[in-house]
């Protein structure tokens, strides 16, 4: 289902997927190939390949907007965890995606901000057991 090398914009979705985080993103493909193939289709050709590598902003600030955005839909689970690793995974700083979080509150509100940083903690600890 993923490997579709004929097509360029495929592959530069995947490559873009697996440089922020191959883990879930290849998990949740294998996950999409057996009940929706096109959904993960979508994910690498359009969010990743024609949205995510666009080149107006740098990979850090496309991370800033994916973890506001989550956060002010008060998108929590896999998504949001995915999100917080794929920024960890590129260099984004623990303060830094707290302050993603806590610039949110004006806009999102305390229970969806609160929300968002105990993910974030919960993950830094998962990070450091594996340490």
């Amino acid at each position: 289902m993923s490997d579709r090398p004929q097509d360029p914009r495929h592959q530069r979705g995947l490559e873009l997927m697996n440089e922020i985080d191959p883990a879930d993103g290849g998990r949740m493909l294998d996950e999409f190939a057996t009940i929706a193939p096109d959904l993960g289709r979508f994910l690498v050709e359009f969010a990743f390949a024609d949205i995510y590598g666009r080149s107006v902003l740098s990979l850090r600030e496309r991370q800033f907007v994916r973890l506001a955005a989550l956060a002010a839909m008060g998108i929590g689970g896999a998504p949001m965890r995915a999100n917080i690793n794929s920024a960890l995974n590129v260099g984004v700083p623990v303060s830094d995606i707290a302050e993603t979080f806590i610039q949110c509150l004006p806009y999102a509100g305390f229970p969806r901000v609160i929300t968002a940083v105990e993910q974030l903690k919960a993950i830094v600890a998962e990070r450091a057991d594996q340490d």
